[in-house]
């Protein structure tokens, strides 16, 4: 994809916080009026109902700050603390509270940069990946300290996604601009590339947006592309089956433009993904796709984000740059909700044992003159 951050990528994707009151750190900020301060990582504890944006930075004197003027495009929660939550910014770094975003601290000694991705080790809650650019770094310190354990020689190339392996802590995977799995089994010290996909004649299209690793089998792992499709593997990918003919059916060019995928935790035959031609599920690992039936229809709804109730495949939930929609039977009816934000919606992650707790974040999007 040619040299991306991921603001833009969302944008040619079709599309990709208690009170905000008290001084401001000065973080770099676009817009005029109300969207200057209405950034950040929004929390809605009655499932997209309500809203309240908390973006309070912790300071050693006491006098709040807060990040509300930031643009959040990347949201983590940690696997075995859910009060433990992560957010990346596109221009200050990452921002990191442990009390479920009611305050924040700034992870100072990664520097100002903007984060794709971040990946928190599922067996080591200290143990914290993140991407920018074409880099990846690592805190094995619960964010006090952070060291570059990647970097990519080709300056242009980004580094898009991150998951890590729920079983073995040494094993980190990334997706590339360039269309590559690649993967570290020696906790980011050396890396190997697993894949190259090439079935897009367009390079940028066969960038991996998103990786996502089955926790219930973690030889399954799952890619999603820009513009060929999704593909699986079963061998931690030594091989993979791609879709891109299952989904042309439903749609001959859109469904294979991806912007988002998510996996059910509760049913490991469960994979949703977003794409231009709307949510696109398959019950059976991939024999079988079909779309899912949307209010408004598929064609009217630019999503940008999804994400599922970690305990209830049922429950899934989706975002846009003016809404929020989620279903509680699998899609067989919707219920949607203004963003509370001018800005768009961008990145949704699920409290894993209350279906009713959303974290939502939210990006600025300048529209052409």
């Amino acid at each position: 994809m040619p040299n991306f951050k991921r603001i833009s990528f969302i944008t040619i994707l079709f599309l990709i916080a208690i009170a905000t009151s008290g001084c401001s750190i000065t973080f770099q900020s676009s817009g005029n009026g109300k969207s200057v301060t209405d950034g950040g990582v929004f929390k809605s504890v009655n499932g997209g109902g309500s809203w309240r944006q908390q973006t309070l930075v912790a300071t050693v004197s006491g006098q709040p700050l807060n990040f509300n003027k930031l643009n959040v495009v990347a949201l983590a929660l940690d696997p075995q603390d859910k009060n433990a939550v992560y957010a990346g910014t596109d221009s200050d770094g990452l921002f990191y509270s442990y009390d479920a975003g009611a305050s924040w601290t700034v992870a100072k000694t990664l520097g100002k940069r903007y984060i794709t991705d971040i990946a928190v080790s599922p067996q080591n809650k200290c143990l914290i990946y993140a991407a920018s650019e074409n880099r990846i770094f690592k805190s094995s310190d619960c964010s006090r300290s952070w060291q570059e354990t990647y970097f990519d020689n080709e300056p242009k190339v980004r580094i898009y996604s991150l998951t890590a392996d729920p079983r073995e802590e040494k094993i980190i995977y990334a997706g590339t601009s360039r269309g590559e799995v690649i993967a570290s089994v020696d906790y980011g010290q050396s890396w190997t590339t697993l894949k190259r996909f090439s079935d897009a004649q367009a390079a940028a299209a066969n960038s991996v947006v998103k990786i996502l690793i089955n926790r219930g089998n973690p030889n399954i792992l799952w890619a999603a592309t820009l513009g060929s499709g999704v593909y699986r593997s079963v061998d931690r990918g030594k091989s993979w089956v791609g879709y891109i003919e299952q989904l042309s059916q439903i749609n001959a060019s859109d469904a294979v433009r991806i912007t988002d995928m998510a996996l059910a935790l509760n049913d490991s035959n469960t994979v949703i993904i977003a794409t231009k031609a709307g949510l696109i599920r398959t019950v059976n690992n991939g024999e079988r796709w079909n779309a899912i039936t949307l209010v408004p229809p598929a064609d009217k709804t630019a999503i940008n984000a999804i994400a599922i109730y970690p305990r209830d495949k049922e429950r899934i939930y989706y975002v846009t740059n003016t809404s929020l929609g989620w279903t509680q039977d699998g899609g067989k009816t919707w219920t949607s909700k203004k963003l509370p934000t001018s800005r768009a919606g961008v990145i949704l992650t699920a409290d894993p044992d209350n279906p009713e707790i959303i974290y939502l974040g939210a990006m600025l999007i300048e529209t052409k003159k």
